[in-house]
């Protein structure tokens, strides 16, 4: 064992050259930090072995006896290689770095199984130096990692399940969000069609508001010709009442008229059979005057004046004939007269009759043409309400039309914003998708 190993062996020689007051210094310091470096390898948290410079063990922990099984009686004073060796390797961390002098740090994390239980270590050391600088041995201690290997592998599963979860859902949210675009793209043309469809309907529906206002206005003006003309109807149908009543005191005063002319027919008739006696009279008394004339010619002178009588007699004969004859004439005159008057009346009785029946039927028409007029009075004013209020349903849907057209606007608006916050959303995604792969990188 070299000189350096001193500062681990315990000073046991005697003093036989110098002040025994800085030997006795020298031995307090020796073992306090002796004392201090055995309570650093007893107290460390990991497992710890230490070297000399020939791969010694002269420390073994208690760490180090939970983590190999190994025993401090069995690993102390024993070469480090036949207590912790490893098949594949010619010397140990600890006198590789005992060797060199030169701290080292593993970089690989040794694994393996104990009692069926999987374990991770990673192992870092620095040499022990003499006050000369020296390298006398080598402290190595072990950082058990098996629960951060154990949670790195988890974390790398779960690192694995979070980037395929996030790439499918950035694959399903680039997807729905090309899809949320075209649907987007189609409901704003369809958003555009149905305003433009509206607009066109709400100026319809404008038109026909104005078209149903006219309507309203003339079934109104209709209607109080309607009353008008109800009215008219009512006094024709009275001057038509007032008519057949003077038609049928027309057909009164005919009838007693033609009642009067057969009756003088009648007359007429008596009076020329009257006329006929006198006419009959007239002759016997012309037929007595020639013979009376005979008579007194046959007489002597005495019946001058028989004689005379009897042409007077005659004479008055002559005249009853003329005038008999007059009066024949007259009444023939008035007979043909009477008998035209008959059937002048007869034909006016006729004539009467049918403007009595036509007057009638006039008056009915009156009342079914009043009755007509009427019900078109009533339906027409039926009709001005019903339009006053389709005009006002026409103007009131009007109004929603253009409520709507504004609405469907601002939902096109909201749409394109829509569609820019979509177009937003895909590439905040895609930078997630980008950061969650730069992370696995990293964590690689």
């Amino acid at each position: 064992m070299t000189d350096g190993n001193l500062l681990l062996q315990p000073f046991d020689g005697a003093e036989t050259n110098g002040d025994d007051l800085e030997l006795e210094q020298l031995r307090k310091q020796r073992d306090f930090w002796r004392g201090m470096f055995d309570d650093l390898v007893a107290e460390f948290p990991e497992p710890v072995v230490v070297v000399d410079d020939d791969g010694t063990i002269t420390h073994w922990n208690d760490a180090h006896v939970e983590m190999t099984g190994i025993t401090k009686d069995d690993a102390i004073g024993n070469e480090a290689m036949d207590v912790i060796g490893t098949d594949g390797v010619t010397e140990t961390l600890a006198e590789e770095i005992a060797r060199t002098g030169e701290p080292i740090r593993e970089e690989q994390i040794r694994s393996g199984e104990s009692d069926g239980d999987s374990w991770h270590i990673r192992a870092a050391g620095v040499p022990l130096r003499s006050p000369e600088g020296d390298s006398v041995g080598a402290f190595e201690y072990v950082s058990i990692v098996t629960d951060l290997v154990e949670q790195r592998k988890e974390l790398e599963r779960v690192q694995t399940a979070i980037t395929e979860t996030v790439e499918g859902a950035v694959d399903d949210l680039l997807a729905a969000a090309e899809t949320n675009a075209d649907t987007t793209e189609e409901v704003d043309k369809l958003a555009e069609d149905q305003v433009e469809n509206l607009v066109e309907v709400r100026n319809e529906m404008e038109a026909l508001s104005a078209t149903v206002e006219e309507i309203s206005a003339s079934a109104e003006e209709v209607s109080s010709q309607s009353e008008a003309a109800a009215e008219l109807a009512e006094e024709s149908k009275e001057a038509t009442g007032e008519i057949v009543t003077m038609i049928d005191d027309v057909r009164g005063a005919t009838d007693t008229l033609s009642e009067s002319s057969r009756n003088l027919a009648q007359r007429m008739k008596e009076i020329d059979k009257v006329v006929d006696v006198i006419d009959q009279i007239a002759d016997e008394t012309n037929l007595l005057a020639v013979n009376a004339n005979i008579q007194a010619a046959q007489v002597d002178a005495g019946a001058e004046g028989f004689a005379v009588v009897a042409d007077e007699v005659k004479e008055l004969a002559d005249q009853s004939k003329e005038e008999v004859e007059t009066i024949e004439d007259i009444v023939n005159a008035v007979g043909e007269n009477t008998t035209e008057t008959i059937d002048s009346v007869e034909t006016t009785i006729d004539r009467v009759d049918k403007a009595i029946e036509r007057a009638r039927t006039v008056d009915d028409k009156q009342s079914d043409i009043l009755d007509a007029v009427e019900e078109a009075s009533t339906g027409i004013e039926q009709i001005a309400g019903a339009t006053d209020d389709q005009a006002a349903t026409a103007e009131e849907v009007a109004t929603m039309l253009g409520r709507s057209v504004d609405q469907i606007e601002d939902v096109a608006d909201e749409i394109e914003t829509l569609a820019a916050t979509n177009d937003q959303q895909a590439a905040k995604v895609r930078e997630v998708r980008d950061d969650v792969r730069e992370l696995e990188s990293d964590l690689s």
